[in-house]
């Protein structure tokens, strides 16, 4: 479990220092910039989940969480809606 607590806080510093990078170009569609929106912030939600479970030592959940983070975020940026470099 060391190695999963280890890899959980990488996760988690490399992740923030992305959300300090991100870029957003918001859609003229106001229907998909709403799901832009709510996007970002489910992805954010997913950064405080794996915060949480980090803390109370659920590593594997929060390794999940902070997959599912990551995977907004890069669905985000492949519609083109964010970009960070």
């Amino acid at each position: 479990m060391e190695e999963a607590a280890k890899r959980l806080e990488r996760y988690i510093k490399n992740t923030e220092e992305l959300f300090t990078k991100i870029k957003i170009f918001m859609p003229e569609d106001a229907s998909i910039a709403s799901a832009l929106k709510y996007n970002i912030s489910l992805s954010k939600q997913y950064l405080e989940d794996a915060k949480y479970y980090f803390k109370n030592g659920d590593y594997i959940t929060g390794i999940v969480c902070i997959a599912y983070c990551e995977g907004i975020l890069d669905a985000c940026r492949n519609f083109g809606w964010i970009r960070w470099d």
